[in-house]
């Protein structure tokens, strides 16, 4: 009686294996991928205006949360768009959508982010840090919701097209083709003998 390892850990959290069904294999890491760059790219970009705008503003903080996040987003849409959904024209729609679906994020983020750093200021006494560690906390907050976003909003495929996919034949589980790969020199050596 073979185990499939995949089965056992679906059993234990099969709020995770419903989660992460209808997603085609490979996409969800190549999201991570994307979203690990462009989280170095707009973190960079935001302790740049934060510390460019600290002495002439007020609050720079939020001017910098919000210049980062519109290039952010428009470097995340060129990555998302040819790298992990791989959609095809709708240039403007989309990017549209993409900002939409930031945004969407970035507001609660704008309404904690003053909360967080008072909060490390007062609480932890982290004077000049705050700005940055709250940006980073808050920035860490978005991940899925912005991936379900993108995948159900932005880069949507139009019915048809997800019904082709749907129908089409899909790649056996890895742990299916290793299975097979260990068991065929044993066959082959039956079959000789």
């Amino acid at each position: 009686m073979a185990s499939n390892s995949g089965d056992i850990s679906a059993g234990r959290r099969p709020w995770l294996s419903r989660l992460f069904q209808h997603i085609p294999p490979g996409q969800f890491t190549r999201y991570l991928v994307v979203g690990v760059w462009n989280t170095f790219f707009g973190y960079s970009l935001y302790a740049l205006f934060t510390a460019l705008l600290t002495p002439r503003l007020r609050f720079a903080y939020i001017y910098a949360s919000v210049f980062s996040n519109l290039i952010a987003i428009t470097v995340a849409y060129l990555g998302y768009k040819f790298f992990v959904f791989k959609t095809r024209g709708n240039y403007l729609v989309e990017w549209f959508r993409c900002i939409l679906v930031y945004g969407s994020g970035m507001l609660p983020g704008l309404v904690l982010l003053p909360l967080m750093v008072e909060g490390l200021r007062y609480g932890f006494h982290l004077e000049r840090s705050a700005a940055y560690i709250a940006g980073a906390m808050v920035m860490g907050l978005t991940v899925l919701y912005t991936f379900f976003g993108h995948r159900h909003f932005s880069f949507r495929v139009p019915e048809d097209a997800a019904h082709d996919a749907a129908t089409t034949e899909k790649e056996p589980p890895i742990e299916d083709i290793v299975e097979g790969v260990m068991r065929e020199p044993a066959t082959n050596s039956a079959n000789q003998g």
